[in-house]
C-alpha cells in the first residue's frame, strides 16, 4: 500500500466512524437498529448524496485505490465479527419448546421462500437482467427464497431486550426461532456458494467436502479447542496465557475462513463455523479474555463493510419500477414470514396477542441479510439493481418491528442506547437434559 493509498485509507476510516457516530441519536430517537444507520452512512457517503455536491466529494474521499483497500479491511472484520456471532449463538435455547421452535421456524421460512420461488419465475421471464452473470434460474430461486425468508439473529435480540422481553416466553421464543432460521438459512448459503463455484465434481462432490469439513470441526477441532481453552488445570490463567490463546483462537477463526474459501465457499462461512464449533463452557473469565475482544475487534470494523455496502448502492438507477419492485418483495417477505409464523404458533397454542409478537419479531433484518446480499452480488447471482432493490427491502423490513411490538406489548423501547463496543449478554444455563458444549 503506498503512502497516499495509505493516509487516505485511515482518513476514510475515521470519516465512516465519526459519520456513525453524529446519525446516532437521529438513529435512537427513530428507534432503530445499528445496521440501519450503518448502512445509511454507505448511501449519505456515496454518489447518490455526498457525490452531488460540486467536486465530487465521494470520488475525493473514497478513490477507488482506497476502496480496494478497505475492502480488505471490512472482510477481517465481517470474519472476527461473524466468527463471535457463531460462537455466541447458543442452540440449547431451542430445549424445552423444541416443538413450537421447530413449527414456527419452519412455517416462518416455508411460506416466503414459496412465494418468492413463484415470483423468481416472472422476475426471470419479464427482468432477466436483474439476474447476475452466473446465474441460472435454479440458483437465482433458491438465493431469492433465502433472501425473503432470513431472518437477524443479532438485531432480535436486541429488540427482545429493548423492548424487555427476556423474562417473556414470546421473546426467548422468538431468539430460539431466531437462532434455528439463521443457522438453516447459512447452511443453504454455503450449498448455494458451492454450487455457484461448480466446483470439480460438481456439487455432490462439493457438498461432500464441506460435510467432510464440518464433521472435522466438530469431531477434531472442538475437542482441541475445549482442551486449548481449559488448559492442563482445566482454565487458562496469567495475563500470558489469556493473550496466547486469543491468538490462537483468532488465528484458528482466520485459518478456518481461508480453508472455506479452498472449498468454494466464502470466508465468512468458515469464519461462523469456527465459531459453532467453539466450546459453551469456557467460563467468564476466558469469554472475557478472547470472545469479547475478538467481537470488539470485529464491530470496529464492521461499519467499514456497511459503509462499501451503501457506498454501491445506486438509488437514482432504481427508477419507479425499482421502488415498486421492492415494495412488493417488501410484501412477500413480511407477509409471507408473519402469516406462517402466526399460524404455526397458534396452531402449537400460543395465545393470539403473543404469536402476532412473535411473527413480527421474525420479520427483523441485519447483518446476516446485507452480507447474504453481498455474497450474492460477489457470486454472480444477483446484479447491482436487484441487490439494491433486495438491500431496500431487508432494510424496510425492520423498520416497522419496534413501533409494532410497542402497540402490541405496550412497551416502550429501553430509551438508553447500548454502547457501540459492548459485551455480549451471557448465554443462558442449559435447560435440564439439554446437551452440554
Amino acid at each position: 500500500m503506498e503512502g497516499t493509498s495509505a493516509t487516505t485509507v485511515l482518513a476514510d476510516v475515521a470519516v465512516v466512524l465519526l459519520a456513525g457516530v453524529a446519525l446516532t441519536p437521529l438513529r435512537t430517537r427513530l428507534r432503530q437498529p445499528v445496521v440501519i444507520g450503518e448502512v445509511a452512512v454507505g448511501v449519505l457517503l456515496g454518489h447518490g448524496v455526498l457525490g452531488l455536491l460540486p467536486g465530487d466529494p465521494t470520488e475525493r474521499l473514497f478513490p477507488p485505490a482506497a476502496r480496494a483497500h478497505l475492502s480488505v479491511i471490512a472482510q477481517l472484520g465481517i470474519a472476527l465479527f461473524m466468527f463471535a456471532a457463531g460462537w455466541e449463538l447458543d442452540l440449547r435455547r431451542l430445549a424445552g419448546r423444541a416443538r413450537t421452535v421447530l413449527a414456527v421456524t419452519t412455517a416462518s421460512v416455508a411460506l416466503p421462500f414459496a412465494l418468492a420461488a413463484a415470483v423468481a419465475a416472472v422476475l426471470l421471464a419479464r427482468h432477466p437482467a436483474l439476474a447476475g452473470p452466473a446465474a441460472t434460474p435454479a440458483l437465482f430461486t433458491v438465493f431469492l427464497g433465502i433472501a425473503l425468508s432470513a431472518s437477524a439473529l443479532t438485531v432480535l435480540t436486541r429488540i427482545v431486550e429493548e423492548n424487555r422481553l427476556q423474562a417473556d416466553g414470546t421473546g426467548a421464543l422468538a431468539v430460539a426461532c431466531g437462532a434455528l432460521t439463521e443457522t438453516a438459512l447459512w447452511c443453504a448459503v454455503a450449498a448455494l456458494s458451492a454450487a455457484t463455484h461448480g466446483a470439480d465434481g460438481g456439487l455432490p462432490l462439493a457438498l461432500a467436502r464441506i460435510a467432510g469439513y464440518a464433521a472435522a470441526l466438530a469431531l477434531v477441532v472442538r475437542p482441541l479447542l475445549r482442551r486449548l481453552l481449559r488448559g492442563p488445570s482445566g482454565r487458562t490463567t496469567g495475563v500470558r496465557g489469556r493473550h496466547l490463546t486469543l491468538l490462537a483462537v483468532a488465528s484458528g477463526a482466520l485459518l478456518s475462513a481461508w480453508t472455506a474459501s479452498l472449498l468454494g465457499l466464502h470466508a465468512v462461512i468458515g469464519a461462523f463455523a469456527f465459531g459453532l464449533a467453539m466450546p459453551r463452557d469456557t467460563g467468564e473469565e476466558l469469554r472475557q479474555a478472547v470472545q469479547l475482544p475478538l467481537r470488539n475487534a470485529g464491530a470496529l470494523l464492521v461499519p467499514v463493510f456497511f459503509a462499501l455496502t451503501g457506498l454501491s448502492v445506486d438509488l437514482h438507477g432504481l427508477g419507479t419500477g425499482g421502488l415498486l419492485a421492492a415494495a412488493a418483495l417488501l410484501g412477500i417477505a413480511w407477509g409471507g414470514k408473519f402469516a406462517g409464523a402466526l399460524f404455526a404458533a397458534r396452531l402449537t397454542g400460543v395465545p393470539r396477542r403473543e404469536a402476532a409478537t412473535l411473527a413480527v419479531l421474525l420479520n427483523t433484518k441485519g447483518l446476516g441479510e446485507v452480507l447474504i446480499l453481498t455474497l450474492g452480488r460477489d457470486l454472480g447471482i444477483i446484479g447491482e439493481r436487484f441487490f439494491t432493490i433486495l438491500l431496500l427491502t431487508a432494510l424496510a423490513a425492520t423498520l416497522p418491528v419496534n413501533p409494532l411490538i410497542h402497540r402490541l406489548t405496550g412497551r416502550a423501547p429501553v430509551p438508553a442506547p447500548r454502547p457501540l463496543l459492548e459485551a455480549p449478554a451471557p448465554a443462558p444455563a442449559p435447560a435440564p437434559g439439554a446437551p452440554g458444549g
